[in-house]
């Protein structure tokens, strides 16, 4: 069996003016601390989730299913809804059977200590992945 490597390029974003940056929080992931700084809390939720499909991700499948490839990637957006769960998946993958892989896996991740919120409201937020999955060996 081939060794399988993800690496990831992601986008989070909260869509604010810079004013309200300041009455705004981002979505705490469980294992970040609700007081830390705006740009700590994303960068904190971000490796968490980053984390959570590193760990997740069925890379047997993978391997399976790209048995000759070098590289795959796969494109994942979501939205963290009000409540602090994820919605709105959307997976874009160069097979089905892994889009419909991180669609459960995403479906799975744990609901969020606190969504993001706006002057105090919380919000939704929209949280996109680039991975790229490299088979060596």
């Amino acid at each position: 069996m081939r060794y399988l490597v993800l690496v990831v390029t992601f986008l989070c974003s909260l869509f604010l003016s810079a004013q309200d940056k300041e009455d705004a929080t981002y979505p705490v992931y469980r294992g970040c601390n609700q007081e830390l700084s705006f740009e700590e809390t994303k960068q904190c939720t971000s490796d968490k989730i980053i984390d959570y499909i590193k760990v997740s991700f069925n890379y047997e499948l993978a391997d399976k299913v790209f048995p000759t490839d070098l590289t795959t990637q796969f494109h994942v957006e979501f939205v963290i809804n009000k409540k602090g769960k994820t919605e709105q998946i959307n997976v874009k993958a160069h097979h089905k059977a892994i889009a419909v892989d991180v669609i459960q896996l995403i479906k799975r991740m744990p609901k969020f200590k606190l969504p993001g919120t706006s002057n105090g409201k919380s919000v939704e937020t929209r949280f996109s992945a680039l991975m790229t999955i490299r088979l060596l060996g």
